[in-house]
């Protein structure tokens, strides 16, 4: 499932050193007896004032996504309310539709890149802006939508992202896509300094695993594509069944390899025992490997 992009935050903090910052301002002035500075300050001070109220309504809006977010993620009967709330609220607010997208992602991708497709990324707020592009990326890859892909991979600078978890997601986004547009270089590169194997980047390890293993494979580096495609089988196998899913266009090779370690797994030994000794019964059989469900990250 495609990680939920950071919200744009802003600190109380900071807004109250800027207060102090122009009571100062205007001890000075008072203290100068200046009218033409007075004026001045006076006019200064409805534009920040105005500023400020702007600010306040932002940061309760964000309180207010971050507490439907936090439901979202609670359960079935949770993220089912959230998605009312945001669908009731409408699509004029950008992070609204980014959160319901993110929301969507988890049970039907192609739902929530429908409504990502709503947004002016014009109207998406600066510091939210790069989460907005990876979310929708991530979504174009599992659909095998590589030139879209790369149209948004283009603006993305996972290196200015400050937070290790969306940094590590960013770069993992941007490093697949050049891994599978024949920009293998520039994504070995990439995963050389935001790698899966650096535990600050705990968050993100499988779909940095992914993005260094289609990287590996461009480079025809199949013992190390091995040692990925098994890494990830240990965090689940499921996870694999993206590399069989015909809609994300896999490789005839690399789909054999992801198949080899599945069905090396002793947990697929056993459902393609189980699935063999019903087809002897009189079941249906049928090819190992073939019950389970493609899982979609």
């Amino acid at each position: 499932m495609p990680e939920m992009p950071e919200m744009p935050a802003l600190k109380v903090k900071n807004l109250a050193i800027g207060g102090a910052v122009i009571v100062a301002i205007w001890a000075l002035v008072i203290a100068s007896g200046s009218k033409i500075a007075m004026g001045v300050t006076a006019a200064l001070t409805v534009a920040l004032a105005v500023a400020a109220i702007w600010v306040w309504r932002f940061i309760m809006k964000q309180q207010s996504l971050m507490k439907l977010a936090q439901k979202g993620t609670s359960g079935p009967e949770g993220r089912e309310a959230a998605l009312k709330e945001l669908a009731a609220a409408g699509d004029k607010d950008v992070m609204n539709v980014v959160l319901r997208a993110q929301l969507e992602a988890q049970t039907d991708p192609d739902l929530a890149l429908a409504t990502l497709d709503k947004i002016d990324m014009k109207k998406v707020p600066a510091l939210a802006l790069d989460q907005v592009r990876g979310l929708k990326a991530q979504l174009l890859l599992l659909n095998g939508r590589l030139d879209d892909a790369t149209a948004l991979c283009a603006d993305i600078q996972p290196s200015k992202t400050q937070d290790l978890g969306a940094r590590g997601m960013l770069a993992a986004t941007v490093a697949e896509t050049w891994a599978r547009t024949g920009r293998a270089k520039e994504a070995r590169e990439m995963l050389s300094t935001i790698s899966p194997d650096d535990t600050a980047y705990a968050q993100s390890r499988v779909p940095l695993l992914f993005a260094r293993v289609f990287a590996n494979f461009a480079e025809t580096k199949h013992g190390l594509v091995k040692k990925d495609l098994t890494a990830i089988a240990k965090e689940n196998v499921n996870l694999l069944g993206r590399f069989l899913d015909p809609r994300f266009k896999t490789a005839p090779e690399l789909m054999r390899l992801a198949q080899d370690i599945v069905m090396a797994d002793p947990e697929m030994q056993k459902m393609a025992r189980k699935m063999g000794g019903a087809g002897g019964a009189g079941g249906s059989g049928g090819r190992p490997g073939t019950a389970m469900r493609p899982t979609r990250r």
